[in-house]
């Protein structure tokens, strides 16, 4: 019958403490196994704690980071996305009662630039409308109701599905201004702090070298490039918090 024995293990007991709260599991997207000491380095320069973190290995190019505050921990929730050596590091929340290789890291927030829009579509409404059509919403910089006119863009916090194409833009639909007829416009996506991706096919796991999904011919006439990426937007002088709260609260829930 082979080793088909099923064991009821304990959840927990006096031997464990749950400092789960406290800890943060990220997968490095990258083509080879990164070392350590190598990841190490890198997270402590780049996300600047106020106290140290700790870094251990899991298999799969999977670290577990163990924080000692929370406060560290929301900062570096907070200003994701982070790469490694250019690959896109995939943090989430480390779950009791799951295993590593249950762990789905195919989904990543993203402060995505909406440009090109005309003024009278700079509104907290249009700034929903299209985050849902990239992925789930997780906030929307913006002040009050009514035309953001604080920037010449929207910008909008998305949790995208990164196992699909990132998305470079929309068709939008309006009168011509001139000549009162219905055109479409071209409206562009920039992605805030966008690790190297394909040029191809425009997905984040791989590079053109290693595309499966798209014939070289077709790849060179994709229209994706390095335009897609952006600098952080400088930060505006709004209510205390109020975005701030708004993010915390919706990624401690992913």
């Amino acid at each position: 019958m082979g080793d088909s024995v099923t064991i009821d293990l304990e959840e927990g007991s006096s031997e464990s403490i749950d400092n789960s709260h406290l800890c943060l599991v990220g997968k490095v997207l990258a083509s080879k196994i990164l070392n350590r000491s190598a990841i190490s380095k890198i997270i402590q320069s780049a996300w600047k704690t106020r106290e140290e973190i700790a870094v251990l290995p899991w298999p799969d190019n999977v670290f577990l980071f163990r924080f000692s505050n929370l406060e560290d921990r929301l900062k570096v929730l907070r200003e994701a996305p982070w790469s490694i050596m250019g690959n896109l590091l995939v943090l989430q929340p480390l779950k009791m009662g799951c295993s590593v290789s249950e762990m789905d890291f195919s989904f990543c927030s993203f402060w995505v630039q909406v440009h090109g829009l005309p003024m009278d579509r700079l509104t907290r409404r249009n700034s929903q409308i299209i985050a849902e059509s990239l992925g789930q919403l997780i906030g929307v910089e913006a002040p009050h109701d009514g035309l953001l006119l604080h920037r010449s863009f929207l910008r909008i916090r998305v949790k995208l599905d990164i196992s699909k194409p990132i998305h470079r833009g929309f068709m939008m639909k309006r009168k011509d201004p001139n000549t009162l007829n219905i055109t479409e416009k071209w409206v562009d996506f920039k992605y805030e702090k966008l690790s190297d991706f394909c040029y191809d096919c425009c997905r984040i796991r791989h590079d053109n070298k290693s595309c499966k999904f798209t014939r070289r011919e077709a790849g060179r006439n994709s229209g994706y490039g390095p335009h897609l990426r952006t600098g952080v937007a400088p930060k505006l002088n709004l209510p205390v918090d109020f975005i701030q709260k708004q993010i915390d609260e919706m990624e401690a829930r992913i």
